[in-house]
């Protein structure tokens, strides 16, 4: 098979793609210019006041606190696929993050994308199927643990809160812990893994039939998770400490942009905004979540005590820089891995996927 045949294709665009990312925009617009000032009884005098206060220099620190997050990802990625460099996964993250934020249901495209540049830097299909499914489940392990956090912190810390908030958290709490545990259990143990296999078995038959040639998709599953528990157990603390530092520094970002545009509120009600913000951005209805988390934030940090207009411009500053100003930087990696001899040294033989480990940047 020559190399060609063995690239891997990103699927065509369609004018349905094209027309729900204009939806999904339009909304997020909407939701933005006429929601955020309408639902938190506010104006847009009062946000641009806010956001007035922003000088140079702050907007500097900003955008290395993003660049700071954007770099401790990269142990997750590298942690996930042995032989990555440190700027192949920044280029990567950056590339996916700009899908994400561009398209709804972006978050394939950026999968697409992230496989299709690190198979022109050698890397076998094998090892990205395994990469691709633990960053995935930490991904989502991360969304669920981050609202426990808060939740924890609405719950037992001290933000006066009502009882039926109190007792919703706390359901929250255990929810939340019971899904990571079995998430856990499922990756890191044959037993219960095995168990929960043959419970799908009939399901499985049903909806993907065997055929003639093709392993029972039991099989290929159990296969997965088995080289998935090998990464875990191998760069599991890894990952966990790259995925914590993005948060904790992307929190910095938040707590900053708060202050910045006069946000007084305790530090304890920024955790529970943001470990809630970053809960919403799973809405896929917009682009990345755009104009949901906006206004869902603002809302909760206006009901903790926030000033509306003072939360509406934190909302909206830290989307500027979770949403826009990582663009620039998604569009330079993809420039930079298009015009790369790596990639087009693929299409002449290139280099050898099973010799990742020499192809650091």
């Amino acid at each position: 098979m020559s190399a060609q045949e063995g690239e891997p294709a990103l699927r065509r665009l369609t004018w349905k793609d094209a027309a729900a990312s204009v939806l999904g925009t339009t909304v997020a617009v909407l939701l933005i210019a006429v929601g955020l000032p309408s639902f938190l009884d506010t104006s847009w005098a009062q946000i641009g006041a806010q956001l007035g206060r922003i000088c140079p220099g702050t907007a500097v620190v900003m955008a290395g606190l993003l660049l700071a997050g954007l770099f401790s990802y990269t142990w997750v990625l590298m942690g996930s696929l042995p032989g990555l460099g440190h700027l192949q996964a920044l280029k990567v993250n950056a590339v996916s993050a700009t899908a994400a934020n561009l398209l709804p249901l972006g978050g394939a495209l950026g999968v697409g994308l992230m496989v299709l540049m690190l198979r022109s830097w050698g890397f076998a299909r094998r090892a990205l199927s395994s990469s691709v499914a633990v960053v995935s489940l930490w991904n989502i392990l991360a969304r669920v643990a981050l609202p426990v956090i808060g939740c924890l912190v609405l719950v037992a810390g001290p933000i006066d809160a009502p009882d039926v908030v109190v007792r919703g958290g706390w359901v929250a709490v255990a929810v939340g812990t019971a899904l990571v545990l079995l998430s856990s259990l499922v990756v890191l143990s044959d037993r219960v893994a095995d168990a929960l296999a043959a419970l799908g078995r009939p399901l499985l038959a049903r909806v993907l039939p065997a055929r003639p040639g093709r392993p029972p998709l039991d099989l290929l599953l159990t296969d997965q998770r088995r080289r998935v528990a090998g990464v875990v157990r191998t760069s599991g603390v890894t990952m966990t400490l790259g995925m914590a530092g993005q948060f904790v520094l992307l929190f910095g970002l938040y707590w900053y942009a708060a202050r910045v545009v006069g946000l007084d509120l305790p530090l304890a009600e920024l955790v529970c905004a943001y470990t809630f913000r970053q809960f919403l951005t799973v809405v896929a209805v917009t682009p990345g979540g755009l104009g949901v988390t906006e206004v869902g934030t603002a809302g909760l940090l206006v009901l903790l005590g926030g000033d509306p207009g003072a939360a509406s411009a934190t909302a909206l500053l830290y989307a500027i820089y979770a949403h826009v100003v990582i663009v620039p930087f998604g569009l330079a990696a993809v420039a930079a891995w298009w015009l790369s001899p790596a990639r087009t040294g693929r299409r002449g033989g290139g280099l050898p996927a099973q010799e990742p480990s020499s192809l650091r940047t």
